[in-house]
């Protein structure tokens, strides 16, 4: 009989951590040795005495293995942050990010010299530290920094930190490092000062205090920037790209208005995960108490499909989600947009109340499927939408009516007798 004890349980997941930390030493090491495009997944288990099947359950991609991050990392940067006594909010902070470097050398200076090799992995650092950002605005909000203000302060330091490791030969070793960083905190430090300085009632109502001419613009570069991201792929597509496609003469646009691509991308699905949030609770108004799967697949796939319905035709959002569906790094800056989206929550748990006779694990792996099922559908639907508003709003019912079919059967399948994955 399997223990469940907590001591076991506790085990599993220490032994899980050194599966992964066999893993990411592995490829860091035949990385440096062959280059990035000359490694295999079987290479990285092989080296690290696992099989093919174990890496995947670790990482999604071989590029994972290099720039996920460490099982651990977001807590162990909130503990030093905890640590700071310093009255300063940006001393303090950088000290902490410091510290954290630090104590991650060795993966810095490895990812660093790997990417000498391959620059065109330097799209990969667009998310690289995005897990950190949730622990910095929590620690921030304990200092009376919350809102935009927060976001702004938590972006400067980790752009900082992101552009010292990319402007640092790794040749210097780590006293060039910290120099070429103190140098970058420096110069954030005059826009932190203001930030500081600010009331903090005036954070969280800054957004709505924007004239109507900046509200058309940060609107326009917003819809630039969804189109281009479907049409291109976000790691194809510059912000000077985007500025242009905005009609906006300065190039420095995007970055003025929302700081860097990540900040932008988060800006995209926020405002998309806002709308459908107002979807889900209308359902849920109606629905709420209903112990029928079928209601609570309706209220999964509807947001998504009415909100895309509502939108002025043609719509990009739908491809946008499928690739960051399928991008780790993407999903990371994506899944911020669900912090603020309580309803989604409660939907995920009425639905898991219908389907009492499956394991947790097996409904997280058909949650998985449902949630590819819908995205993947919907942007294929959204590539073939017709020109007529009316028309395009029947193919979403359709859409709709169909994916709620799908998914309920999927979620009612019977589970094979198959030997579980390790």
């Amino acid at each position: 009989m399997t223990s469940t004890s907590p001591g076991a349980r506790t085990t599993g997941g220490a032994d899980k951590i050194e599966r992964w930390r066999r893993l990411r030493q592995a490829a860091l090491t035949l990385f440096e040795q062959r280059g990035f495009a000359a490694v295999s997944i079987d290479d990285i288990a092989a080296a690290a005495g696992l099989s093919r099947r174990t890496f995947f359950n670790h990482f999604d991609t071989k590029a994972g293995a290099l720039f996920d991050p460490a099982p651990g990392e977001a807590a162990q940067l909130a503990d030093l942050l905890v640590r700071e006594i310093d009255t300063d909010p940006w001393v303090a902070l950088t000290r902490a990010l410091k510290a954290f470097l630090t104590a991650e050398f060795r993966t810095v200076s490895a990812r660093r010299r790997i990417l000498a090799g391959q620059p065109e992995l330097n799209r990969f650092l667009l998310g690289v530290n995005a897990h950190l950002e949730e622990s910095i605005l929590d620690w921030l909000g304990s200092r009376g920094i919350t809102g935009l203000s927060a976001r702004t302060m938590s972006s400067m330091a980790l752009a900082c930190v992101r552009e010292s490791v990319m402007a640092w030969d790794s040749e210097g070793g780590p006293a060039r490092l910290f120099e070429i960083l103190d140098q970058m905190f420096a110069l954030a430090a005059a826009g932190t000062a203001a930030i500081c300085a600010a009331p903090a009632a005036r954070t969280d109502t800054a957004i709505g205090k924007t004239t109507p001419k900046t509200g058309q613009t940060r609107s326009r570069i917003l819809l630039a920037a969804e189109r281009l991201f479907a049409e291109h792929g976000v790691f194809a597509v510059s912000n000077r790209q985007i500025s242009e496609a905005a009609g906006q003469s300065n190039n420095a646009a995007v970055g003025y208005h929302f700081g860097t691509k990540a900040d932008l991308l988060r800006a995209i699905v926020e405002h998309h995960a806002t709308l459908m949030e107002r979807i889900r609770e209308r359902l849920l108004r109606t629905r709420g108490d209903s112990t029928d799967l079928r209601d609570w697949v309706a209220c999964v796939v509807l947001p998504f499909t009415e909100h895309l319905s509502s939108l002025e035709t043609p719509t990009w959002y739908a491809r946008l989600a499928a690739q960051i569906m399928t991008e780790p790094q993407l999903r990371e800056l994506a899944a911020a947009g669900l912090h603020d989206a309580p309803n989604f929550y409660t939907v995920v748990g009425g639905l898991h109340r219908c389907l009492p006779a499956l394991s947790p694990e097996l409904r997280r792996r058909r949650d998985d499927m449902a949630r590819t099922l819908l995205v993947h559908i919907c942007a294929h639907r959204e590539r073939t939408l017709p020109p007529d508003v009316e028309a395009a709003r029947e193919a979403w019912s359709a859409t709709a009516a169909e994916l709620i079919d799908a998914i309920e059967g999927l979620y009612l399948a019977p589970r094979s007798s198959v030997k579980a994955v390790v």
